[in-house]
């Protein structure tokens, strides 16, 4: 969290800085992400979960066809996570086992309300079309699993995760258009480059709207 609040107090101190002198300006954006943790295992398979994410930038003008735009969003992404077959032996009143045994199909979802902080370096090819790229910090302040499945007797299928990893970074890499003079639709994708807990990364697509105020 200290880490978080140094990289948002320089970015508040960098947009004071160019505002005085450069063409520069404020905005919001928000839309859907598509994401899943890499690689996959040999009895684990990540697949793609929908989620959300809303915040804003500021967008400072560099040269006529350069612009560098830092941003803070706040997103919910994770992963759908398919451990296989699970197979449950069957007991008596007694507690003794019985030879046949249930087998079940267990998949279950992580959910990472995580602070992104990508720094996007914009370069336009025409005037609404634009390519862009760099590099994204990643805070994970909170991490919850969901299942539909139930997993023990008069349980929630609902879990607070408190361990795990709570930093990443990666890189963005993609592509807008504007569609008018404060309104732009936007499609990116991050590559995490940072093994969290040990073996998982993060790679999520993001698509959605930016407006400029």
């Amino acid at each position: 969290m200290q880490k978080l609040l140094i990289l948002i107090f320089l970015l508040f101190n960098l947009s004071n800085f160019y505002g005085q002198d450069k063409s520069f300006n404020f905005g919001l954006k928000a839309g859907i992400n598509y994401g899943k943790y890499t690689p996959n295992k040999n009895s684990i398979d990540y697949k793609y979960k929908i989620g959300f994410y809303a915040g804003g930038f500021f967008n400072i003008s560099l040269e006529e066809k350069l612009e560098f735009q830092p941003e803070v969003l706040f997103a919910l992404q994770g992963s759908k996570v398919n451990l296989g077959s699970l197979s449950i032996p069957n007991f008596d009143y007694n507690g003794n086992p019985l030879p046949n045994r249930n087998t079940y199909e267990f998949t279950y979802q992580v959910n990472e309300l995580t602070v992104s902080i990508p720094l996007a370096i914009k370069v336009f090819f025409s005037k609404s079309f634009y390519l862009e790229s760099g590099p994204q910090f990643g805070f994970i302040v909170d991490r919850s699993l969901n299942t539909s499945q139930q997993l023990l007797a008069g349980e929630d299928d609902s879990f607070v995760i408190r361990e795990g990893d709570s930093f990443d970074f990666g890189v963005i890499l993609g592509f807008g258009q504007k569609l008018s003079e404060s309104l732009s639709l936007n499609l990116r994708s991050y590559s995490g480059l940072l093994k969290r807990d040990d073996d998982i990364k993060s790679f999520v697509f993001n698509l959605g709207i930016e407006y400029s105020l």
